[in-house]
């Protein structure tokens, strides 16, 4: 006997001890404490104090004693399963806890298991539980095993955390999937979350995926199945009601008794030896909303597993499960409709480039139906007025030409169709040829045309006419931005490429603008140069066709100082000897005459104009625009002088006030609306009517100028009889406004002079009533009798009354001072 007592045994301040205490021993197995064995009482003095979850099995019967730490595992089991066998408390899970504990009994040793499966009803229904078990044996002196120790901990948190976190990085990967194209489209991303949600059966036994219509504004949502998985056949009507109120409402939505078609969750892990239970069938289910930006655009439907209960953890990682889709459906959306938008946009841009082709094809008939009999007209002798015109004529219509190949070959180099022929060329008597076409308009504008082209050590293989277009294009630029200096052409071998440099001394081009210049339809504002005219595709275009060509352009520039382009390409061999050199002439000709039309002096009127008739300001930079309204005004008898640009404008305003300005709106560094308002805010030009001319078409454009201070705005093209009628009747507004002006400051004149005539006989007339001692009348009725008498004019007289008065009192104040 050990007499000892539950008091002292069972003597901790924890409710479990207090429990073990009040337990009648006696009516167990165990028998009374006093007679419990000196292994029972030293087992008990070791458990019942450990802060660490621990229970002894005693017995053959593994009579249960557990200490405070271990209660909680036992969940409604306590306080009931103190001292009773553990077969009892443990009846859920004996199938698998048994076995091992009669193994330790049997003497086979201690047993471990880490996170071992045990479905136990310990708080009112089948819960899924994970255990880390040491069963380790107590034994007597002699060998015997008396109980078993317990050592035991619930990892069924961690187990849980652990699963949902793989769940939630795989959720994460999704966006990946789909941008690899696997799911790109909405629906496909959506069949990847729920198969990937599908991993996890024993979180998410099923789950669907639904969409929900956008075109639906103001009436209730429509839903689409898009994905599912661990669903056998079509959801139920409660099920579907609940994923429509998470669709109308924005909030998660729970619905019950959902078994029909729902399979059972588990899968045994044959590697553990899991015992599973074969009639566990979801019958719960979160429909939560999928949402981004305030909109939402699906649901998702997340099945409960039947051994969890729906707790805030629970409901936690299915919203956090639900954001990870809602993300990747998000994505998925944005993917598709930008998608729809670049197939869209390519649709317009093969539009687009069926237009340039088609209306480059379409305008080269008429235009060889212009050009040929406006150069035979050229060869026939005629009046030299009627040469000028037409020589205008066909210049435009080389310019037209120009403008619709390039065209055609922008369209060309979008629809990536801009093929070179290369063939073996002598590239130095090519680019000396082509530079050549330049020299006459460069020497026209003062400017210094240098062409280094050694012969290169072989024939260079080369589409000539790209070659030809490059060059042509820079050596047009170079010229129109040179005002004075050095246009120079280089080329070099480089290695095994061809190195083309075109520089020049002109206006340069700002550094924030130089990564700009080979893009297409880029102008650079208030750039200074000979025309305003250009499209904004030369340079971009030199890039396609250097590209074509296997090569690359670059530019370097400093404002001020000048601009060099050069071009690399590479330097085959050629195969065979260079072909002669055909006339670059036809290529070069719209080029080399647009350049010298730059530099062309205006033409003489036939016959001087009237020096007194109105004088008209010509603001204009193209030369054959500017000479053909030139031959239109002076043909009116008007005096026409003319600028090419802003500053020139407004000396010519200075030197000689015109009677009107009519100004081209494009013009070469600051443009006519900049004129306009330069001549608005100053004091002597703001009367003078300004007509606007503009190929812009639209009101906007009208109404900025009007806006600006313009008297009248005429788009381009326009009827000659139209532009003259409006510059007439804003000269005679003007002769007439002037006029009514002079005429109002006479009468204004006679009216002031009026005022003082009669302010000087009034003062006269108070003069004589002081002297006289009379009044008004009398004094009135003297003064016309002495003018008279005098034959002097009343104003006179009163003047000189006043003057002597004046200058009387004047001498009396000299006097007494």
């Amino acid at each position: 006997m050990s007499g000892a007592t539950a008091e002292a045994l069972f003597g901790g301040s924890d409710p479990t001890s207090a429990l073990a205490r009040g337990i009648d021993w006696a009516a167990t197995p165990l028998g009374p404490v006093a007679g419990w064995p000196g292994e029972l009482l030293a087992a008990v003095r070791t458990v019942l104090p450990s802060r660490a979850p621990m229970a002894l099995w005693w017995g053959p019967e593994l009579v249960q004693l557990y200490n405070d730490a271990f209660a909680p595992f036992l969940g409604g089991k306590h306080p009931h399963a103190m001292g009773r066998p553990a077969a009892e408390s443990w009846s859920d899970v004996w199938e698998q806890v048994g076995p091992r504990a009669a193994g330790v009994l049997a003497g086979r040793g201690a047993t471990f298991d880490d996170d071992l499966l045990l479905f136990m009803n310990r708080h009112g229904y089948r819960e899924e539980t994970y255990w880390r078990f040491s069963h380790s044996p107590v034994a007597a002196a002699d060998g015997r095993v008396l109980g078993i120790f317990v050592a035991t901990t619930d990892t069924t948190r961690r187990v849980l955390t652990e699963r949902r976190l793989r769940t939630v990085r795989g959720l994460g990967s999704i966006r990946a999937v789909r941008a690899a194209g696997d799911a790109g489209a909405v629906v496909g991303t959506c069949r990847a979350a729920v198969a990937e949600l599908g991993r996890e059966p024993r979180d998410i036994p099923f789950a669907l995926a639904y969409l929900v219509d956008a075109d639906r504004p103001g009436r209730p949502p429509r839903v689409r199945h898009a994905a599912s998985h661990g669903v056998t056949r079509p959801p139920e009507a409660a099920l579907h009601e609940a994923v429509l109120r998470a669709a109308a409402t924005g909030a998660a939505e729970t619905v019950t008794g959902l078994r029909a078609g729902l399979a059972p969750v588990f899968r045994p892990d044959p590697a553990r030896n899991e015992v599973v239970p074969d009639d566990m069938v979801p019958d719960a289910a979160v429909a939560l909303p999928l949402a981004a930006g305030g909109l939402t655009f699906g649901v998702l439907v997340l099945g409960v597993h039947p051994c969890r209960a729906l707790d805030d953890e629970y409901r936690l990682f299915f919203e956090v499960a639900a954001e990870r889709v809602a993300v990747a459906v998000a994505d998925a959306l944005a993917y598709q409709s930008e998608r729809r938008r670049a197939e869209s946009l390519a649709e317009l841009d093969e539009a687009k480039t069926r237009f340039f082709q088609n209306i480059s094809h379409e305008f080269r008939t008429p235009l060889t139906l212009l050009l040929g009999p406006l150069r035979a007209a050229l060869d026939d002798p005629g009046p030299p007025e009627r040469r000028e015109a037409l020589g205008a004529a066909y210049r435009a219509a080389l310019r037209l030409r120009r403008l619709v190949d390039t065209l055609l070959e922008v369209a060309r180099a979008d629809a990536a169709r801009l093929r070179a022929e290369p063939e073996p060329t002598d590239l130095a008597a090519l680019t000396a040829d082509c530079a050549g076409m330049f020299r006459s308009a460069a020497q026209r504008a003062g400017l210094r045309l240098v062409v280094d082209a050694p012969p290169l050590s072989a024939p260079v293989p080369v589409d000539r006419e790209m070659w030809s277009k490059i060059l042509l294009n820079l050596l047009s630029n170079a010229v129109k931005y040179t005002r004075e200096g050095t246009v120079t052409v280089r080329l070099r071998e480089d290695g095994d490429r061809v190195e083309l440099t075109v520089a020049d001394t002109g206006a340069g081009i700002p550094a924030d603008e130089l990564p700009h210049v080979f893009d297409r339809f880029h102008r650079i504002a208030g750039t200074a140069g000979r025309s305003r005219e250009g499209s904004g595709i030369g340079l971009s275009l030199v890039a396609d066709l250097t590209r074509a060509l296997g090569g690359e352009v670059t530019a370097a520039s400093t404002v001020g100082e000048g601009s060099a382009f050069t071009v690399r390409i590479p330097r085959d061999p050629a195969t065979g000897a260079a072909r002669p050199l055909e006339s670059v002439a036809g290529t070069a000709e719209p080029f080399a005459a647009e350049a010298l039309r730059w530099t062309t002096a205006d033409p003489v009127p036939a016959r001087p104009a009237d020096p007194d008739a109105p004088c008209v300001l010509l603001v204009e930079d193209n030369p054959d625009m500017r000479a053909y309204l030139l031959r239109l005004l002076t043909g009116e008898g008007w005096r026409v002088r003319t600028a090419a640009d802003v500053d020139g404008a407004l000396a010519a305003v200075r030197a000689e006030r015109p009677d009107l300005v009519l100004s081209d709106v494009m013009l070469p560094g600051r443009d006519g609306l900049v004129l306009v308002a330069e001549l608005r805010a100053e004091p002597e030009p703001n009367r003078i009517p300004i007509v606007l001319l503009t190929a812009r078409a639209g009101s906007e454009s009208a109404v900025e100028g009007l806006r600006r201070g313009a008297d009248d705005y005429v788009t381009k093209p326009f009827s000659p009889d139209e532009l003259l009628a409006r510059v007439r009747v804003h000269l005679e507004a003007a002769r007439l406004r002037e006029a009514l002006a002079a005429a109002r400051e006479r009468r204004i004149g006679h009216l002031e002079s009026a005022l003082d005539t009669r302010a000087t006989i009034g003062q006269a007339v108070g003069i004589v009533m002081a002297r006289r001692r009379c009044g008004p009348d009398e004094a009135f009725a003297e003064l016309t009798r002495v003018s008279q008498h005098r034959n002097v004019k009343l104003r006179d007289l009163a003047g000189e009354i006043v003057r002597t008065v004046s200058g009387a009192a004047g001498t009396r104040r000299v006097r007494d001072s």
